[in-house]
């Protein structure tokens, strides 16, 4: 069987609003949820358009960040399409002098998850089938912003867990140890709350979005052990 090649990489990608979005609000994290739709293209001047997830440590964050997204220079257009009181959904239309999407695609690399945004970092997690084909994305990379290899190793397919982010993980964590999970449950989600140090709303989207990645996994790798 051929192997396939698979890293994480973080971007801070020079003067783009992303990640110059990201390091000035460090409680954000963005999750992108379509591909990068290409309005126009010149060299220096690329007029984007995709949707993003945000979530942010507070509801004032949230408001200070979409209020940054609105008045930013870049900003061609921004949608709300969802507001709750620490998320929201948006179709964001904005432009840029360069594109991290086009360094990957264009050295045939593929993205296996979709790209996450937090302090400052665009994290691109990619599979290829040799390491020469990363080697010059990450070239390409480094033209436009700093560039960390977070890891690099063999795709291992399906295998792979679900990808959650910090605070995600950590909810999970807190729900395990006091016995959440459990019935009857050993935990209330105030206590959870009160054990993470966030509101009880915070907590409870968290564990939402981490439940919504870890169950259907889970229920795929049992569902072939029958």
């Amino acid at each position: 069987m051929e192997r396939i090649k698979a890293a994480t990489i973080g971007v801070f990608h020079h003067e783009c609003q992303t990640s110059l979005g990201c390091e000035k609000f460090p409680g954000i994290e963005l999750e992108q949820l379509s591909p990068v739709v290409y309005l126009s293209k010149r060299p220096s001047n690329i007029d984007y358009s995709l949707l993003w997830d945000i979530r942010a440590s507070s509801p004032s964050e949230l408001e200070e960040y979409l209020r940054y997204v609105k008045n930013d220079k870049a900003t061609i257009k921004l949608h709300i399409l969802e507001k709750r009181k620490t998320s929201a959904s948006i179709l964001l239309r904005f432009k840029g002098v360069s594109s991290t999407y086009d360094a990957v695609l264009t050295n045939g690399v593929t993205y296996g998850q979709n790209i996450t945004a937090k302090a400052g970092y665009e994290i691109h997690n990619v599979i290829a089938p040799d390491p020469g084909r990363i080697g010059k994305m990450l070239s390409e990379l480094s033209a436009i912003g700093d560039v960390k290899v977070m890891k690099i190793g063999d795709f291992k397919g399906r295998n792979l867990l679900p990808a959650l982010t910090d605070k995600q993980a950590e909810a999970v964590k807190i729900a395990l140890i006091n016995n959440y999970y459990s019935w009857p449950r050993g935990a209330t989600l105030s206590k959870l709350a009160s054990v993470a140090k966030v509101s009880r709303r915070s907590l409870q989207e968290r564990l939402r979005r981490a439940e919504s990645k870890l169950f259907p996994y889970a229920l795929e790798q049992f569902l072939k052990k029958l």
